[in-house]
């Protein structure tokens, strides 16, 4: 009997039901992911406010390409990989900055912010037509939805829009509407947690309806606590739900219009009657209600795979390192402009849940590593996405939406059937 090939290797670690422990425990797996899924598709990069004005730029990783995502001085966005032409050293080594130009510090040689090269020492001895031909390898595909920027190395990938389909745009536009609409900024810092455990843990996890009485059961008790009332997560209503997209994409919605548990929990905040007092005087009474309903979001979680979440009010970006080590990136929103008293609700809020110190994020990354220690043996073959199989509805007709219970693991089933499928095509290749 001849070898499995790749692509039939890739299509048996994922069943409908589950995935095996080597899709998060396999080296190869690993850098096969890194060709197949984050050079195969459209990946999220960054937010337009963080590069607002002509020459900024921040340096990321996509896969294992190093990249500069830059607004050149035509102001088109362009992703450069960041690895010169000669001898392949970095040629930008800062996060982030403004400038004209990119300069190697290893040979020299020079390239201007659309990635053109502009200057090498004693031109003379190069061969014809260099300038032309060993510019900054650029990412085909660069665009942006409503100030969310993605790339691919594929040029041949359909448009963003269709990428992302109507039904996760519906969800994408009520989350960056929020704030009534008004303009919101990605934060200029962000935490950043390098987390042990494989990236996908990550990308289940933030999409995950099913764990949050149980593993954040501590953040609720205390809320409970503090606001004398019975605190639940939305697992309790009839009317949340998880719901699933072509592409991996993936939604879980509460299902509820009302945001007021998530409002009561900004008066356990510090110094919250002070806060409460200077948005009143900053937006005035009749304002002030309204304000207050838009600090915390909708209570919404999107997933854009492979690596993008929108979550609370927050932007969370997931970066493979490793097979076993991964870094997160959470990026609160703010009003750009908006009252300050706003802004620092909506910024000692986020940190409630997901800073460092909050009672969130923490929790999740603990059982990271759980989970992480428990698939070390090699015994634990199979994990479960089981929950709500066969039993979603089926909305928008061929199956481009499903829909179950908040508690069921439609989105992992959809974020996987998408990872076996880019994997596939670029075993295929």
């Amino acid at each position: 009997m001849s070898a499995p090939t790749a692509k039939q290797e890739y299509s048996s670690l994922v069943r409908n039901d589950g995935v095996h422990r080597r899709v998060y425990r396999d080296p190869a797996v690993f850098d096969a992911e890194m060709e197949n899924i984050f050079k195969n598709t459209w990946v999220y990069l960054a937010h337009e406010s963080q590069i607002p004005t002509v020459g900024d730029y921040l340096t990321l990783p996509v896969g294992r390409e190093p990249v500069i995502l830059v607004r050149s001085e035509d102001e088109t966005i362009r992703a450069l990989v960041n690895r010169c032409r000669h001898r392949a050293a970095l040629v930008c080594e800062f996060a982030n900055g403004n400038a004209k130009s990119f300069r190697c510090q290893y040979h020299g040689w020079t390239y201007a912010n659309d990635g053109s090269l502009v200057g090498v020492p004693i031109p003379d001895r190069q061969e014809e037509n260099f300038r032309e031909r060993l510019g900054l390898v650029e990412m085909p595909r660069v665009e942006s939805y409503r100030g969310l920027i993605f790339g691919s190395f594929r040029d041949d990938v359909p448009s963003l829009v269709d990428h992302l389909g109507e039904g996760v745009i519906f969800y994408i536009d009520r989350f960056l509407d929020q704030a009534g609409g008004r303009p919101l900024t990605a934060h200029r810092h962000a935490h950043r947690v390098d987390m042990v455990g494989n990236w996908k843990f990550q990308m289940e996890n933030g999409l995950d309806g099913y764990h949050a009485g149980f593993t954040h059961r501590s953040f609720f008790n205390v809320m409970q606590e503090r606001l004398k009332k019975n605190v639940r997560y939305a697992s309790s209503l009839s009317t949340a739900s998880a719901r699933s997209y072509p592409n991996g994409h993936s939604v879980i919605d509460p299902g509820t219009t009302s945001t007021q548990p998530l409002v009561d929990r900004l008066s356990t905040l510090p110094n919250a009657t002070g806060l409460f007092d200077q948005l009143r005087e900053e937006v005035g009474d009749d304002a002030f209600d309204s304000y207050l309903e838009q600090v915390a979001g909708h209570g919404i979680n999107v997933g854009v795979f492979p690596n993008l979440q929108l979550i609370g009010i927050h932007i969370r970006r997931i970066e493979p390192v490793a097979v076993d080590r991964t870094v997160v990136s959470v990026r609160p929103l703010i009003e750009s402009g908006g009252p300050e008293a706003f802004n620092q609700m909506r910024l000692r809020y986020h940190e409630l849940f997901y800073g460092p110190a909050g009672f969130g994020q923490p929790d999740d990354f603990e059982m990271f590593e759980r989970v992480e220690r428990g698939i070390d043996d090699s015994s634990a073959e199979w994990l479960l996405f089981e929950r709500g199989l066969n039993r979603e509805d089926v909305t928008n007709g061929n199956g481009a939406e499903l829909v179950g219970a908040v508690s069921d693991e439609t989105p992992q089933r959809a974020q996987y059937a998408s990872w076996a499928h880019l994997m596939e095509i670029g075993a295929g290749k």
